[in-house]
């Protein structure tokens, strides 16, 4: 009986208080602001090659460190950079054999600024690559930028527009000799 009385009073005193807060003009709430968009949401990892050749050529155990760090040091950049209009894109990582590493950002529009797309590779390409054997390899990281935007056009998973210009009238393959075209030694 007590509970049912004290709980009783209680509702009593929240609907009062209610009723106060209609009448008092200052107790208004301003209406909740929109939450910002996240400034990075990583999606999914592609590999361009197919699995056997991606698996003679680098150790899944050295690959997935590297791809997890790429993917920190890109969503810093973008963290670090000023909110844009929402984006949505893949970086691309190619690794030679010697180490070598080179980055590029694959967007729809609006596409980020040019200066962070610059911070995105530099960062990328700052982080260590892992050894890589017989050829290179090629991995994409999907991911949204501020709330998302439209898909890269083209080719799924996308590639950068230029590489297009690399590709036969009859089409083509992404080999070995079409990424010594993109990024030549």
């Amino acid at each position: 009986m007590r509970a049912k009385a004290a709980m009783t009073a209680g509702l009593a005193a929240f609907s009062l208080s209610l009723g106060l807060a209609a009448c008092d003009r200052s107790a208004e709430v301003a209406p909740a602001a929109e939450a910002p968009a996240e400034a990075w949401v990583g999606k999914d990892v592609v590999l361009y090659l197919p699995d056997p050749v991606m698996k003679a050529r680098v150790e899944v155990s050295a690959l997935s460190p590297y791809v997890n760090a790429a993917t920190i040091a890109a969503e810093g950049a973008v963290r670090a950079a000023p909110v844009q209009p929402g984006a949505s894109g893949m970086v691309l990582l190619m690794v030679k054999p010697g180490g070598r590493a080179k980055a590029w950002v694959v967007t729809g529009e609006p596409a980020p600024s040019p200066e962070t797309i610059a911070a995105v590779v530099k960062a990328v390409e700052a982080v260590p690559a892992p050894a890589v054997r017989q050829g290179p390899i090629l991995v994409g990281v999907g991911f949204d930028a501020w709330g998302g935007g439209a898909p890269p056009a083209g080719a799924s998973p996308p590639i950068p527009r230029d590489w297009y210009s690399q590709f036969s009238k009859d089409g083509g393959r992404l080999d070995d000799a079409f990424m010594a075209r993109v990024w030549p030694d």
